[in-house]
């Protein structure tokens, strides 16, 4: 009778959860190739720039330009609320007013934020910027690389919208299938091109790059717009001024909380480098690639959580929204004993990828992004949740204070430690009060929910 009694439940709770535990399959397949070639990539890129210093500028150059894609009025966000709302609703004309007005209001950004890029990227001196001298990278040639980077983020601003459609379609597979495939196309480009001088080397990765961020985008969008969303393609007769308030309204709260989160958790590359050196940023990388694949089979379980959170706020399911939340936080808590169990073997680890006496790594360092990696998997459970829900106020307060004191944290940390691990140090202690207040004030207003 118990072991009946079993079966039925767990048939039950697949066919509650039957869309989340297919993406979350789905993405495990995936995972397990993105691990591949994030593993891959690191080697890599040291063979083909020749040094870490390049590579450390290569990968500041990359962070700097990927805040531009933060200043989109959060837009996809926006989208990714209102569309499951029209979807669950089979409201067809919500549905085309969101997805046409996004796109239009998307592309009139776009315009608007390119001729801005332009000016400003060559008025800049990016030598200074980057902290790397200009007999090793002349400032003509970081300008032309950081353009050709930056028109590639352009495009990526409007193509990447089809991922906020994806999520509301319940196809978060799919979102980190793109992801992969990106990264397989610069990998494989790595290995096809051959190397040649430093300054070569920048500005063909840089083609690399737009190719390999867009190409996806583009074929993902050709084909959810010929297949699933073939009566429903942008077009300027279908904008909606109404439509683009809405999502604007909850786009602009998400635009917001982007940015703090961006100063905290996309400015730690440019914070090494230009407190520290450039080649720090490669020691760091090797640290935070590390803990990034322990925590991304985590964040595997997160992918289709926004959206799922979303449409059972529509249908009131809300204890189904506190005992998923529990359960994800304690998920947090368990992946956190693992990353500390893999310290004792972490230069092991670390020698077997890239090779003996690459780096040497240092015990305390790795507990640090220990604890930072688990505050950042407790942070996107609370985001998670809370977005889902249209939850923003205790997270536009307290981003908001950890956006503030970060930067300056980190250059007090810093000095303070002698080395870059004080901008990690920094991140922990910034996000530490919104991680305790969130969980809190989101379970008390779960509980006044409940039906």
């Amino acid at each position: 009778m118990n072991s009946m009694m079993t079966i039925s439940n767990l048939k039950r709770i697949y066919k509650e959860n039957s869309n989340i535990i297919k993406n979350i399959i789905g993405s495990l397949f995936v995972r397990g190739g993105a691990l591949v070639v994030s593993f891959l990539l690191l080697p890599a890129y040291i063979r083909f720039f020749n040094g870490k210093t390049v590579l450390g500028v290569w990968y500041t150059i990359l962070s700097i330009l990927n805040w531009v894609l933060m200043f989109d009025l959060g837009l996809g966000h926006g989208l990714r609320n209102k569309l499951p709302e029209a979807l669950a609703s089979n409201d067809a004309d919500s549905v085309k007013s969101y997805i046409c007005s996004t796109y239009c209001s998307t592309v009139f950004i776009t315009g608007i934020l390119s001729i801005i890029g332009i000016v400003i990227i060559n008025i800049l001196n990016w030598n200074s910027i980057i902290n790397v001298d200009s007999s090793l990278i002349s400032g003509n040639v970081l300008k032309t690389t950081i353009m050709i980077i930056f028109i590639g983020i352009m495009l990526q601003f409007i193509l990447k919208l089809v991922t906020s459609i994806l999520y509301a379609l319940q196809k978060a597979a799919v979102v980190n299938l793109l992801t992969m495939l990106s990264n397989v196309i610069i990998l494989v480009s790595l290995y096809l091109i051959p190397s040649s001088t430093i300054e070569d080397n920048l500005i063909n990765m840089a083609f690399i790059n737009v190719a390999a961020a867009n190409i996806p985008l583009l074929v993902s969008s050709i084909i959810v717009f010929r297949t699933t969303l073939r009566d429903y393609f942008p077009s300027i007769h279908d904008f909606s001024k109404q439509a683009a308030m809405q999502i604007l309204n909850i786009g602009v709260t998400l635009l917001w909380l982007q940015l703090t989160f961006m100063v905290i958790s996309s400015t730690n590359e440019f914070l090494i480098s230009f407190l520290t050196d450039p080649d720090s940023v490669v020691e760091y990388q090797v640290y935070y690639k590390i803990y990034n694949v322990i925590s991304g089979v985590f964040a595997l379980a997160l992918t289709p959580i926004w959206s799922a959170v979303t449409k059972a706020k529509i249908e009131n399911k809300y204890e189904w929204i506190k005992k998923t939340y529990r359960i994800l936080l304690l998920g947090a808590a368990a992946i956190f004993v693992v990353e500390l169990g893999i310290i004792p073997i972490f230069q092991k680890l670390v020698d077997l990828w890239l090779g003996n006496a690459t780096i040497k790594i240092s015990s305390v360092t790795a507990l640090i992004f220990a604890v930072s990696s688990t505050i950042f998997m407790v942070h996107n459970v609370n985001t998670s949740i809370g977005n889902g829900m249209s939850f923003f106020r205790p997270q536009m307060v307290w981003m908001t204070v950890a956006a503030v004191i970060d930067v300056p944290l980190a250059w007090l940390l810093v000095k303070v430690t002698g080395g870059w691990v004080g901008v990690v140090i920094a991140n922990i202690l910034a996000l530490l009060p919104f991680e305790i207040i969130q969980p809190i004030r989101l379970i008390k207003y779960l509980d006044n929910h409940r039906q």
